[in-house]
């Protein structure tokens, strides 16, 4: 136990205190704090890192395919399903499946045929997959924890099924960089519309907010809002995004590390070069 202080000893040691917060918020104003601090403001977060091991890749596209044919019915035979098919939904699938007990199991509907010299199993209903089988790497140990589209959709683009997980997309522009300083690392397209749950299938989670990845569409504005106003000259634009870049990384200076702004700042650079880069790539 420690020994009782008396009020005096109290008041002086609270005195002093708030006399150091009060003196560090002050010299923290004038700037004199951030003197000593190592930390300098964020540098371009698509700078190129290096990787542990040699790339066997320069790019990566990926194509989800949100209300595509089954799997059962494609790449995933289930001959247990096709055994038991017209049987009552087992009990432990029935958590979360509406109707459940009145559900039946159904058979796939397709034969399936090993292919290829690794003797792959593909249904019939693509007869040509067969001729590129070992060009293809199926897993089949993918599942999602929920039945409902939203989160099991989420599962498998940021391997969680509530929101605030990095998606694969931004992990991989985290992690590697981007070789590209016109364009964003990360570009997402639709079919014309959002996937259920939306732009939280490509947002960066917990990664800084320079990672999210950005909508592309087909055209010659592949990017809402991009292109300036008519009667704005590039030069004068970029006398505008000087001033305004100056602006923000003087609040940045003075109010410590803003995740948002600092991708911000990123974002305006990144804005004015793809206006002549964007419409090259998306003219699809």
């Amino acid at each position: 136990m420690h020994a009782a202080f008396g009020r005096r000893e109290w008041l002086g040691r609270a005195g002093g205190g708030i006399g150091a917060i009060a003196l560090a918020c002050l010299l923290d104003q004038d700037k004199l704090l951030r003197a000593f601090d190592p930390t300098p403001l964020p540098a371009n977060p698509l700078e190129v890192r290096m990787p542990h091991f040699p790339a066997k890749a320069e790019r990566v596209i990926s194509l989800f395919m949100d209300g595509g044919p089954s799997h059962i019915d494609l790449f995933d035979p289930k001959p247990e399903l096709n055994r038991r098919a017209g049987e009552t939904l087992p009990d432990a699938m029935r958590p979360g499946v509406e109707g459940a007990n009145a559900a039946k199991l159904v058979a796939s509907r397709r034969k399936f045929n090993k292919c290829g010299k690794s003797g792959i199993e593909l249904a019939d209903w693509m007869p040509h997959l067969a001729d590129v089988a070992d060009e293809l790497a199926v897993v089949r140990s993918t599942h999602a924890d929920s039945p409902e589209h939203v989160q099991a959709i989420r599962q498998m683009n940021t391997g969680a099924i509530m929101v605030g997980k990095a998606s694969l997309g931004a992990w991989s522009v985290y992690g590697l960089g981007s070789p590209s300083q016109d364009l964003p690392g990360f570009v997402v397209m639709t079919d014309g519309g959002e996937p259920t749950g939306g732009p939280s299938n490509w947002g960066p989670g917990i990664l800084p907010a320079a990672f999210q990845g950005t909508p592309f569409r087909s055209g010659p504005n592949p990017v809402p809002h991009l292109n300036p106003p008519p009667g704005i000259s590039p030069a004068r634009q970029k006398t505008k995004l000087d001033l305004i870049r100056a602006l923000n990384e003087e609040h940045l200076r003075t109010h410590g590390n803003d995740d948002a702004l600092a991708a911000r700042i990123h974002s305006y650079e990144v804005a004015f070069r793809m206006q002549s880069a964007a419409p090259q790539v998306a003219d699809l």
